[in-house]
């Protein structure tokens, strides 16, 4: 997940620094985080009861994807979908943002506009 300020800064950064010049650069908040721990936010946020799954509507991601590394290997090559900050990092861009206030950060905003309740 990208927070528009960080992508603004970076910007800024990739446009004023000498070394950035002519380069790509990836763009994301730099956190870890789960689809669980997101939705337990939007909940909060919203008030509305979270619900986690049922243990036996559960399924192990890894054993499901077991053998599959060729797959992933060919939709990445195919589509460049990989964000990683790294190369931002190594050119000496160190901004981060925490997905989770960046979500509380925004659905804030979006209220102090009357965009949603």
């Amino acid at each position: 997940m990208s927070d528009s300020r960080l992508l603004a800064e970076q910007q800024i950064w990739a446009g004023t620094t000498e070394g950035a010049k002519n380069q790509a650069f990836n763009c994301s908040n730099g956190d870890f985080f789960t689809g669980k721990g997101l939705w337990k936010v939007l909940c909060e946020l919203f008030d509305v009861d979270f619900v986690d799954l049922d243990d036996a509507e559960k399924f192990d991601a890894m054993e499901m994807m077991s053998g599959m590394g060729d797959v992933w290997d060919e939709i990445v090559e195919k589509f460049q979908h990989v964000c990683s900050m790294n190369k931002s990092r190594e050119f000496g861009f160190v901004g981060f943002y925490d997905t989770f206030k960046s979500v509380r950060y925004w659905v804030g905003k979006m209220r102090e506009m009357k965009i949603i309740p």
